[in-house]
């Protein structure tokens, strides 16, 4: 759906921007986490993101919203 909206780049961009950041700070902490769990090297720190921040939506009552109209 991002390529055909044309916004493929402009999610990704602060994401990939928050990673390097802070001499990659946040993606020390996630692959810091991705060990304390016990998942394999395999796991991107990106996919530790991912999944963290479904979890939070998720709790948060926010899945609902990410259906975008189906």
């Amino acid at each position: 759906m991002s390529q055909v909206l044309g916004t493929e780049r402009s999610h990704l961009n602060p994401i990939r921007e928050a990673l390097r950041a802070d001499d990659g700070a946040l993606h020390h902490r996630l692959l810091s986490i991705r060990e304390e769990v016990g998942l394999p090297e395999e796991i991107s720190a990106l996919r530790v993101f991912d999944v963290i921040a479904w979890m939070d939506g998720k709790s948060r009552g926010l899945e609902e919203c990410s259906d975008l109209g189906r």
